[in-house]
């Protein structure tokens, strides 16, 4: 965002005359190793990385729109191990804050309380699991598959015993939320939405749960804007995929290649500002 003469919220100052320019940049900091990693990881596929951008800024331009980024909205990505909070004010990220937690933590609750294997955890979670709790889930059972062959026939439960578990969890990350939203200046629930997406935002009922707890407006966003795009892609878990295609097909520049332009400027004399103020005068006058 760019401050013109101390008028703020200036998009595009190209073209515009100005005694003074300012701009308000946020930067998004992170460990290099962990970047470099990924960077030599992709290059060794025999693919060439353009640019790294954060995730919510690719999110963001898959299942938010222009309309929601300009009025502020908060977006969540619930992921299986990283929770990221961000807050788009004015048409940009303005905030931005990581909580490490995510859908993976309510898939190893499952399987501690339950003693049987991750796999079974997850694929329990994704079919039977929800964040709402409903008086049929008492009478319903599910079979817990054992960790190991040699531990027999498993226990038998109820949905009600699974979706408790999941709510536990819930309500910690949700709590974290809140934290972070406060701390990012997302205070007011009044017309501000809270967009949810990730992995864990396919998560049955998350998004009335979320609403309870947050207290604003809740929606699961999806990516948006990508014709021809599969339907077993077009869930939460794949927007930020989505957002990056889109991202890399509106061909950012990116300022760090651009190199500094020079321009050569003239002092004009005295007798010719007078000459140009008198051209001016015989044509409007």
């Amino acid at each position: 965002r760019y401050t013109v003469d101390g008028l703020s919220g200036v998009k595009r100052p190209l073209g515009l005359h100005a005694d003074r320019l300012g701009v308000d940049i946020h930067v998004v900091a992170t460990d290099g190793a962990p970047v470099r990693n990924l960077d030599h990881c992709v290059r060794s596929a025999h693919l060439e990385v353009r640019s790294i951008i954060a995730a919510p800024v690719a999110t963001g331009l898959a299942c938010l729109t222009e309309e929601e980024r300009e009025l502020g909205v908060a977006l969540v990505e619930i992921g299986a191990g990283v929770t990221n909070v961000s807050v788009f004010a004015g048409g940009v990220l303005a905030g931005l804050a990581s909580i490490p937690m995510g859908s993976s933590d309510i898939t190893d609750d499952i399987a501690s309380a339950f003693g049987t294997q991750r796999n079974w955890a997850e694929r329990t979670k994704c079919f039977h699991g929800s964040a709402n709790l409903s008086p049929r889930d008492n009478h319903e059972m599910i079979d817990v598959v054992p960790a190991t062959p040699e531990a027999g026939d498993g226990p038998r439960i109820t949905k009600a015993q699974l979706n408790a578990i999941i709510r536990q969890r819930l309500e910690r990350l949700m709590l974290e939320i809140q934290k972070e939203l406060r701390k990012l200046g997302f205070n007011d629930p009044v017309g501000r939405q809270i967009v949810l997406t990730g992995g864990g935002a396919d998560l049955k009922g998350i998004a009335d749960y979320a609403q309870q707890s947050l207290g604003s407006a809740v929606r699961v966003g999806r990516p948006k804007g990508l014709v021809a795009l599969p339907e077993a892609h077009g869930g939460p878990a794949f927007a930020t995929l989505a957002g990056l295609a889109r991202f890399a097909a509106a061909d950012p520049i990116d300022l760090r290649s651009l190199e500094p332009a020079h321009q050569m400027v003239t002092k004009a004399s005295p007798g010719a500002l007078i000459q140009r103020l008198m051209a001016a005068f015989r044509a409007n006058y």
